[in-house]
């Protein structure tokens, strides 16, 4: 998981030599989004605080002051004498490489502030301070799988996203916005015909592999003492390329990556000492993460183009990292030493590939993030459409822990 805004950007870097009124209206242009971009940062300074460290007792603080945050950067984005700037940017730009720095950045800019200024700035403040409550809430409901105390906050969030597509109607799905803004281009249409290819070759494939001995993963179980799991997890990341001179790895309830600038963006997860594999892996996600996110050059931070291109690029890293490499044979050839260093006897007489189809165990589970790479996906899928049932205002949220598990017994077999 990333908590990261996903703006088309992402780049490497290609800039095109600029001078005169179009240079200074640039570099005013830079100056606005800088601002914009310190307050996004200081406001994700508090979310990860939120998730991490904060007492319980500054929930109700936290949620005010993301909401100011919040509400002040909506103004800065929202100012029309940066609508102003922008309409001089797009006329300078024209005869620019359209594949420049400075011309995506005009059009990404633009963009955004037309997106920006369909949404008001009460709506900015109330939803910011939504969030923040029902995370809290959730940390606490989440232990007690106590569904009954989310009830009012999910009709209450339902209720936001809701509202917050319609400043972008007409559409031709509700869900068109949600998705556009975090994969533009992206609608429900295009989503639900890629979803509905890969159910139909999952759903029989989850079946027949569950039809056969699962693989023993007992080697994963024991006694694996945090600080030791969490050296590891940091050992292996940073061999994969995470700058720890811009990033650290703390605790928290669900693992995320979190952006405060180009050079501080830090990841989290949690650890079971019964089970080694939730820390491990959890920190190669975010990694992946964190990774793309250390890659955007410096020369676009603090701009609309200094972040990850989109949510599904973002995920395609995140999941390259864990499973693809995190997951393999060659990579286990290199870490499994490591491994048997890091816990000394745990692993004794236990033979690589023992612990390779081990880490490669395909079991239908009931949690997402446990899901191993075959299953994932399935969970992902009854989430939108479950999701899209809301929006669409065919399934109440009273109704949605029945719905989950009639869906969970139709793609997994059962609840």
């Amino acid at each position: 998981m990333s908590n990261t805004d996903g703006r088309s950007g992402g780049r490497t870097g290609s800039s095109t030599d600029t001078s005169g009124p179009f240079g200074q209206d640039l570099e005013e242009l830079r100056r606005r989004y800088a601002d914009i971009s310190d307050l996004a940062g200081a406001s994700a300074v508090l979310g990860w605080d939120q998730a991490t460290y904060m007492p319980k007792g500054g929930a109700a603080a936290r949620g005010r002051q993301s909401a100011t945050l919040n509400r002040i950067a909506h103004q800065k984005a929202t100012d029309p004498k940066l609508g102003r700037l922008l309409e001089r940017l797009v006329k300078e730009a024209g005869d620019l490489d359209p594949e420049s720095d400075e011309a995506c950045l005009v059009r990404v800019a633009r963009r955004d502030f037309e997106k920006s200024t369909k949404v008001p700035e009460a709506f900015v403040a109330r939803s910011s301070a939504a969030f923040a409550a029902s995370y809290n809430a959730w940390t606490r409901a989440r232990p007690e799988n106590d569904f009954a105390a989310m009830r009012g906050h999910l009709e209450t969030i339902l209720d936001l996203n809701r509202e917050w597509a319609g400043y972008f109607a007409p559409w031709a799905h509700i869900a068109d916005p949600h998705i556009d803004s975090a994969d533009e281009g992206q609608t429900t249409e295009t989503v639900r015909a890629l979803f509905a290819d890969l159910r139909a070759f999952l759903v029989p494939l989850v079946r027949a592999i569950a039809e056969q001995p699962l693989a023993d993963d007992s080697c994963l179980k024991g006694r694996f003492p945090e600080a030791q799991q969490i050296a590891l997890s940091l050992d292996v990341a940073r061999a994969f390329g995470y700058d720890l001179d811009r990033g650290r790895l703390d605790k928290t309830h669900h693992p995320f990556c979190t952006r405060f600038a180009g050079g501080d963006i830090r990841i989290t997860t949690r650890v079971r000492e019964d089970d080694i594999g939730d820390c491990l892996f959890s920190v190669l996600h975010e990694a992946g993460h964190a990774m793309y996110e250390q890659g955007v050059a410096a020369s676009l931070d603090g701009t609309p183009l200094g972040s990850g291109a989109s949510a599904g690029v973002h995920e395609s890293q995140s999941r390259l990292w864990e499973n693809l490499v995190g997951r393999s044979h060659g990579f286990w050839e290199w870490a499994f030493p490591k491994l048997k260093a890091a816990f000394p006897g745990s692993f004794d007489g236990v033979p690589l590939d023992t612990f390779y189809k081990a880490i490669n165990k395909v079991e239908r589970s009931l949690i997402r993030t446990d899901a191993d790479e075959v299953t994932y996906n399935l969970h992902v899928m009854m989430r939108f459409d479950l999701e899209i049932e809301m929006l669409e205002g065919r399934l109440a949220v009273k109704d949605l822990p029945e719905a989950w598990r009639e869906r969970f017994r139709a793609d997994f077999g059962f609840a």
